[in-house]
This record gives C-alpha cells, structure tokens and sequence, in this order.
C-alpha cells in the first residue's frame, strides 16, 4: 500500500510539471499579427501567416511588418526565398519548390478530421519544417492504443540531434493528431484500456504487449540510444528539449545566424546574375596524399581575359574584388553537406597589369572529400562589376576495394615542377611533390601541332597485398577520333608495383601527341593489374584546333588560406561532416575529434560528436571530450543537456548544474534551454526548481 502511494504521489508530480510545460509548449504556434496585419493585403498576409509561418526568423518577421509599400514587400519575398536558395542566383529555387510541395502535400493528407487545415497541423508543421521522414511506422488498429504515427528523421538539421523520432497520436479518436511527449502525456496516453489511466507502467506493459518492445522505448524517449528503463520508466524531458527545439526550428542561433549572414552578403550589392555559367572553365582532379586521405583539387577559371574587371583605387593603383564560394551536396540525398567561401582582393599597379590584362584569371583550391558521390555549385562573384557566373559539377570520389586499382581522373597541364616538401600538402595539383599547372578537364583545347602531356594518380587500397611485389601495371593509352574510323591507336606501358607510397597511390604520366586533324578526340587510359582480367578506365576528351583557335593562358591565383584552413581544423571538420551525412560515423568522429582539437569553438563538431557519444550510452567519451574543449555560448540546448547528463551518470552532478545554469544564462531568452534545465532539475530530484524553470520556459514561449 505504501508504494501505491507512492507511485500515485510521483505520477501526481509528474502531472502537475506536465500541465506547466504543456502551457509552454502550446504557446509555440504560428505568430500572431493582429498588431499590424490590417494594413497588409491578403495576399502578404497569407505569405506571412501561411507560406513562410514556419521558417521565417522573428527578425525577418518584424522587418517584413515594418515595409511601408507593396513594392518593398514584393522585393523582400523575392529576397527572402533567394537567401535560402540552395543555389543562389539560379532561376529554379529548389528550396522554394520543396516548401510550397511540402505545404500542398500536408493540406491534402493532414487535413480531414482535424477540424483545420493541414499545414496548421502538427504533422503537417513537421512535414512543412523537415521534409518528409526517412522512415514513417503507423499503426492504426493495434490492440488497445490509440491510433499513432512515428516518423524517423537523421541528419535533418545540425541544430537537432542526427538521429530522432516524432510521435503523433490521435488523442481524441477524431483524426486529429497531436505530438506525443514522452513527458507531458506519457506511455498511458497511447493506451484506451480504463487499467492505464494515470500508470505509465501499465501503459508500458499494454504497448509492448501489442506492438513491441522497440514502439515501448520510444513512448519514453524520441531519441535512439537514449537510456530507458522499462521496469520502472521515468519521465524525462529530454525529448521534450528535441520537440521544443524543432518546433522553434527557426529561432535557433544556428539557423537565425546562418540566415543573418546570408542577407548581409545579398545586400552588399545587387548582382547580375549569369545562370549557366557560361564564363566559367572548372578543372577537378581526384587526389590522395601519401597517407591516402583523399581530396578534390579544383581550378576555377574565367574563359576570357576581358570576364575579370579591376577598379582603380585612390592610390593610382588597380584592384580586383572577387568571391569564390563552392557548395558540396551529397548527390544522393541532395542535401548542403558544407560551404566553401573565400574572399579574393588584391591591388597591383599599372605595369603588373600589362603584363595579366591578356591571361584569363584562374583561381586553384582544394575541398576536403572523402569518398562518395557530389555536387558540387560554384560561384564566382566579381564585386567591381556586380557580376555573379554559377555552374554546378557532379564528383566522384572513388573508394577502393582490398584489390582493386583505379584511375580517378587525367590531369593534362602545361608544365610542371619540383615544390618545396613543406609547400606540397598546401598546393593544389600537386602529385609527389610535383606541381602541375593544369589544363582543362571539361573543356580541353589542344594544338593540332603540338605534343601534349599528362598526369594521373592510380589509387589501391594500402592493405593490397600485390603492392611492393617484384610486377608491374600493365597500362595501355588509347588515342583517336570518334568520328574517323580507324583514328584510334593504342600505346602500351607498364608501371612497377614498387612505385606506390605508403597510402597506396602511384603517380604517372605520359607525353602524346596528335596526328594534326582538328577536330574532337578521346582518350582513355586503361590498367590491369597482374592477376586481372578486367581493366579500370578513365577517360578524357578534348578538342584540336589550329593554333590561333586556343584559348589565352591564365593568370594563376592559389588559395592562400589552404594551410590556415588546415591547421584550424576547417578542413576536418568538413571531411567528418561529408561521413556523417553517408551515415559513415565511425569514418567521421576521428575527424571531428580532431577538428574540435584544433579549434574548442567549433560547436558544429561538437554537437554532432556528443549526439553519437551519447547516443551509444558512451558518457565517458562526452565527459572527456568537455574536460578537454569545454564549450562555448553558442552550444545548443540539447548539447547541454546531454553534457550535463553525462556528468550526472559519473558522479559530477554539481558541474553538470553549473553548466546548464551558465547555459540559461548566456540564452535567457530560448525556452528550450530552460526546458533542458527542468529536466536537469527533475534528474537531480529538485521539484521546486524543476517547476520555475518550466515556468520560465513557458513565460517566454508567450512573448516569442
């Protein structure tokens, strides 16, 4: 009798905190306008309230509600869309698209029964916010629970955990779905037997009864890995966090900065833009360094001299302004995997200029990529004229198997020399030491009266247990022209075995020449490895002109952040980044770990490094990792929490405390930080101060 009273007097609490945050979490909805929407015409007023109620920032929000005329707010639409355009300046936003299908999608499906419209919904909320889910598990007729839905979402949002669930359940039996919190409603709620009502442990056992096990942990806890405890579950408000976060998706320093950023650069000028590129040469070249960590070198390149304008500057001097910015997406998921930006200006004076004003420009750089497919958008931006070129490249990066060799790719260059080893890992197209000015690789030009030479990389696996045996590669190049039969003609070659370093590549090469016909031509380079029968091929093609018809040489810039960039950790971090999108966590972590080394603000690899720790119940590893980089204000709600929480499990309860209430502190105006502090209050059994934060939660979900 005793711990029935007890059991009633913790669900009694459990109650109460819930009811209090329930306020809190209500109060996130749509904003309200009623202070100024009548001076708006529908037509804004429905693209603030309806097309963009979920994604707007509150910044955006107020400064769309102070515009005085409808040509200012047309001019802020069109803006608003382009700086989330996934590739900025293209006449197709697919970002844009995707929203106003998502809205579509969620108006037809969300809708019948809610007594609403879908979007207003809250699975039409989250459909709207993240897109559709990776996997979706409903369950309509089970035995005894309510009618529900879990969707699973991974590597949706750095902001949010890499993996989670949303539960949607139909709490009134009128198909009206509503977020399940694990907190606020509890495993009881899912359940309609009588014998469940107000006992989670009742409603546990009914769930795993009748859809199981797995369906049980997640009514304790969105999170996959999070620890749960069947036998006697506990409320937690751990999800509640996650929820909160999601449901204030667009308020979240992450995304609010990253949107700060991208309006501040669209409003430095007004730029004209020049959708397919046409300007631009872009040379990628596969390479792996003697470690066999792999990257992409790349060239962008203006094709014509007159295409790069300078500026004269008070100083009788001349000055080019220019922004190079690549975008890597994972070409299978189509998703923003990382930013490459760089700013170039420099002033020279007037003789320096005659002797560049006829070369094309040409900017070398290199992106931090392991294996996997790309697209890649590059854009190049000269500020002088207020003129932006884009195109866009589809990349492989191959992996190699235990047994197999591959060519990546063909460099042709124009010459080449010996680098200082200590400016090798820095230059791009450098291959064993040897830097090479390259030529194009898409849009090749050569003299029908010259010879022309080329370089390559064949990649094995390290462990391949052919390398350093006494044979040889047996390579063949073919060279002809489609168009004539009988053009082709084939040159055979070998290669030692003996030739690859430490991290399995080999550098070759090879100088051919034409037969004096212009025209198009190809050319494949073919190796066989000892023992097997199949060849691997790369391929280049490439034109012969006469020699007037080529095209000028440039004028070589090489990035001169490569070696900061490296030794900051930007270039690990987003090699880790590229893993953790592939699903590849294990790849990625070392990485990651070795970005946070290098710079203890980097909060990006941080949170996704304490989201896997963390999730394979490793606490040590999130204790160790705040021991050695802390963390800074710009950690998330959720990143805290989970901190804090490892600390709780060691026996550190009191810094775990000091660290979320330094957290509430630096972010006094985000609800979800005092969510994660309620929670943390709740673990250490403090009610009272459990309750206020929950109430200060919910007093500020109100005025935002």
């Amino acid at each position: 009798m005793k711990m029935k009273n007890l059991q009633n007097t913790q669900v009694s609490r459990w109650r109460k905190h819930a009811t209090i945050l329930l306020f809190a979490l209500l109060a996130i909805s749509p904003a309200l306008f009623a202070q100024k929407k009548e001076k708006l015409a529908k037509t804004y007023r429905d693209w603030l309230e309806h097309d963009v109620v979920y994604i707007i920032t509150k910044d955006e929000r107020s400064r769309f509600l102070a515009l005085p005329t409808d040509e200012l707010r047309d001019k802020f639409i069109k803006d608003f869309w382009e700086v989330r355009n996934p590739v900025p300046g293209s006449e197709v936003n697919t970002y844009k698209e995707e929203i106003y299908q998502r809205i579509a999608f969620a108006d037809s499906r969300f809708g019948a029964g809610s007594g609403t419209d879908g979007w207003r919904t809250d699975r039409g909320r989250t459909y709207i916010t993240l897109g559709a889910p990776q996997q979706k598990d409903i369950h309509r007729n089970a035995a005894n629970l309510r009618a529900f839905e879990i969707w699973f979402y991974a590597n949706v949002s750095p902001i949010l955990p890499n993996a989670f669930y949303v539960m949607f359940y139909d709490k009134d039996g009128a198909n009206d779905y509503k977020f399940y919190s694990p907190y606020l409603d509890g495993p009881d709620k899912l359940v309609t037997g009588v014998e469940a009502i107000n006992s989670p442990q009742a409603g546990l056992k009914l769930i795993e009864d009748s859809v199981g096990f797995e369906v049980a942990r997640i009514s304790l806890s969105l999170i996959p890995g999070e620890p749960v405890d069947l036998s006697n579950p506990r409320p937690s408000l751990t999800s509640d966090v996650m929820l909160m976060m999601l449901k204030g998706l667009s308020e979240q320093p992450g995304y609010r900065d990253d949107i700060r950023r991208k309006w501040m650069n669209r409003e430095q000028v007004s730029t004209s833009m020049i959708l397919q590129g046409h300007n631009l040469d872009i040379i990628v070249l596969p390479v792996r360094d003697d470690h066999g960590i792999s990257r992409l070198d790349y060239s962008l390149a203006l094709k014509s001299p007159s295409d790069l304008s300078v500026a004269p500057t008070k100083d009788d001097r001349l000055m080019y302004n220019l922004q190079i910015r690549v975008q890597v997406f994972d070409k299978d998921s189509n998703k923003l995997i990382f930013v490459s930006q760089k700013d170039l200006r420099d002033t020279f004076d007037k003789s320096r200029y005659q002797d560049i004003k006829d070369k094309a420009f040409a900017y070398e750089s290199m992106l931090p990529l392991p294996a996997g497919n790309y697209r890649l958008a590059f854009q190049f931006t000269d500020w002088n004229k207020n003129v932006s070129y884009r195109t866009e490249r589809e990349i492989a990066v191959p992996k190699i198997d235990a047994t197999q060799f591959q060519v990546p790719g063909i460099l042709p260059f124009a010459s080449a020399e010996e680098v200082d080893p200590v400016a090798a890992p820095v230059l791009p197209f450098t291959l064993a030491g040897v830097h090479f000015v390259p030529l194009s690789t898409s849009n090749l030009y050569l003299s029908t009266q010259q010879s022309f030479q080329v370089a390559y990389q064949v990649w094995a696996s390290p462990k391949n247990p052919a390398l350093g045996q006494d044979q040889s590669l047996q390579i063949e190049y073919g060279l002809g022209q489609p168009s004539i039969p009988g053009s082709a003609r084939a040159i055979k070659d070998t290669a030692s075995l003996k030739q690859f370093d430490p991290g399995g590549s080999m550098v070759n090469g090879k100088k051919l020449s034409l037969e004096s016909n212009p025209g198009n031509y190809i050319l494949t380079v073919a190796i066989t490895a000892p023992g097997v029968t199949a060849p691997s091929f790369a391929k280049l093609n490439f034109k012969a002109v006469d020699p007037a018809g080529l095209p000028p040489a440039p004028w070589i810039v090489i990035d001169s952040t490569i070696r900061d960039d490296m030794e900051k950790g930007a270039f690990d971090l987003n090699r880790g980044l590229c893993y953790m999108e592939q699903g590849l966590s294990a790849e990625g972590r070392p990485w990651l770990r070795r970005a946070l080394a290098l710079d203890h603000a980097d909060e990006l690899a941080r949170t996704h490094l304490v989201d896997v720790y963390f999730t394979q119940q490793d606490y040590k590893a999130v204790a160790a990792l705040y021991k050695d980089t802390g963390v800074t204000d710009g950690a998330t709600a959720q990143t805290l929490l989970r901190i804090a929480t490892s600390l709780r499990k060691l026996g550190n309860e009191s810094e775990g405390l000091r660290l979320l209430e330094h957290g509430s502190e630096a972010h006094s105006g985000d609800p979800a930080m005092f969510v994660a502090l309620a929670d943390y209050y709740t673990q250490m059994g403090d009610s009272a101060k459990a309750s206020a934060a929950l109430q200060k939660s919910k007093t500020l979900a109100v005025v935002n």
